[in-house]
């Protein structure tokens, strides 16, 4: 069974850095409103410490850092040395001070109650174990601060399928999607993680994003899901172009839609 893994597992292992950190460009267009919705309920007020896990190629980083100030501190880590280099640099160019450093969620290079906010963005879904990494930030959490994990869940999605090939190719595609992440249904398990993790307050946001057939290719990773299934004999090449052929016929038409579910959920460390 082909089982090909997107990359973000081990972004310097895959030898898809630099393609995997113009994909973080492009999906934060269409995720800067609502980020900056979680931004207020986080509260990050000026002099705030502020902690990013996973933070990619920096964008939040940098808005965080923007949000405490220069009285505030802002901390990142990601586990990929070619993220934290994307970051460095976007860092420089926005003339703000991040503390950035290579680290895994499950050990956090910080000493307890050190941060305000703590926040992961699409993290957990790459994690095996995203209830060790949510520990791990309580740990460093002020008691009165707020911890946001945002992520999906990969077995819900919404795309405009109107003929029994599309339909078949991409339930092939999605099914290879689900093999690729290492937890692809996290997002609905976020809320029930927060509540057994013992944070109080405890809110969820649900949304839903909606892309363009070109951003869905890339969003969705659609090109490796169908690459994945024809490997698999789930489908064959040519399905795969026929389909491929029929939804840029729906873009066409302005008959295309595309969607993504996302879940936010927020808690107050006791």
């Amino acid at each position: 069974m082909m089982n090909r893994p997107i990359g973000f597992s081990d972004v310097d292992a895959s030898q898809r850095a630099d393609e995997l950190v113009a994909y973080l460009g492009k999906l934060a267009e269409h995720l800067a409103g609502w980020r900056r919705e979680d931004y207020s309920r986080l509260e990050v007020n000026p002099g705030a410490a502020v902690l990013d896990v996973g933070c990619g190629a920096g964008e939040v980083s940098i808005e965080l850092a923007q949000l405490a100030g220069p009285e505030g501190r802002a901390c990142a880590v990601d586990v990929s040395e070619a993220m934290i280099t994307a970051a460095r640099a976007a860092a420089e160019k926005a003339g703000v001070s991040i503390d950035l450093r290579v680290a895994s969620a499950y050990s956090l290079p910080f000493p307890d109650a050190n941060f305000d906010v703590v926040r992961a963005e699409r993290v957990f879904q790459h994690l095996d174990d995203p209830a060790r990494a949510l520990a791990e930030m309580l740990r460093v959490t002020r008691r009165g601060g707020r911890i946001l994990v945002v992520d999906a869940n990969h077995g819900q999605h919404g795309i405009s399928l109107e003929t029994d090939l599309q339909r078949r190719v991409y339930d092939a595609s999605h099914t290879a999607l689900l093999r690729m992440i290492v937890n692809p249904r996290v997002g609905t398990r976020l809320r029930g993680m927060f509540v057994r993790a013992g944070l109080d307050g405890i809110e969820q946001l649900v949304r839903v994003i909606e892309f363009p057939l070109n951003d869905y290719l890339h969003a969705a990773f659609l090109q490796d899901r169908l690459r994945s299934a024809i490997a698999n004999g789930d489908i064959a090449e040519d399905e795969a172009r026929q389909f491929l052929a029929e939804l840029e016929a729906q873009e066409r038409d302005g008959a295309f839609l595309a969607n993504a579910i996302v879940y936010s959920v927020i808690g107050v460390k006791r």
